[in-house]
């Protein structure tokens, strides 16, 4: 656990504006800690730090990235920190999501944000029933969010704008 506290550090001190921000990330902590979350589900790896972090209150993680760079950084971080619970997953979302199996407690949506609605719509089917979904980047990109914010218009789901950092969307079947 210390290497890994180690490698997130790291990460910090070199912060890149794709990274989930720090009080994202520890919101999201806080809420897994708290409802003892099994699986979660993250959609968009980039350099690994969210994930890292989310694997000190969460017993799996499936991370998902794309982009061939980005992916071998996300598995030169988790390996240095020993990280045995991330499985990190190279490819597109969207083809990854229609055949995974596994159920999640939380589910976390970071990636091309023209797919958002897609991802959503894909992850709901991969959610426990008491399961949350969190959605970054809701503020900052919201005229690229149109569909995504359409779809959830029209949706049953419960759905609420934290207003943290870049915005942090929580959304769930439940209310809160």
């Amino acid at each position: 656990m210390e290497k890994i506290k180690e490698v997130i550090k790291e990460l910090e001190a070199n912060r890149h504006e794709m990274n989930l921000s720090k009080e994202s990330v520890e919101f999201i902590s806080s809420i897994c800690r708290n409802i003892k979350v099994k699986n979660l589900l993250e959609i968009g790896a980039f350099n690994g730090y969210s994930a890292l972090c989310f694997s000190l209150v969460c017993k799996k993680i499936i991370s998902i990235e794309i982009d061939e760079e980005n992916f071998k950084i996300a598995n030169e971080n988790l390996r240095k920190a020993g990280c045995l619970n991330i499985e990190l997953i190279k490819g597109d979302a969207i083809e990854t999501l229609k055949v995974l199996k596994d159920k999640f407690d939380v589910v976390l949506i970071d990636g091309r944000k023209s797919e958002y609605k897609s991802y959503l719509e894909l992850s709901l089917k991969l959610l426990n029933k008491k399961g949350l979904i969190f959605v970054d980047n809701t503020i900052s990109h919201k005229d690229k969010l149109k569909e995504f914010f359409e779809f959830l218009k029209n949706s049953k789901l419960h759905y609420k704008e934290l207003n943290l950092e870049k915005g942090l969307m929580m959304i769930g079947n439940i209310t809160f």
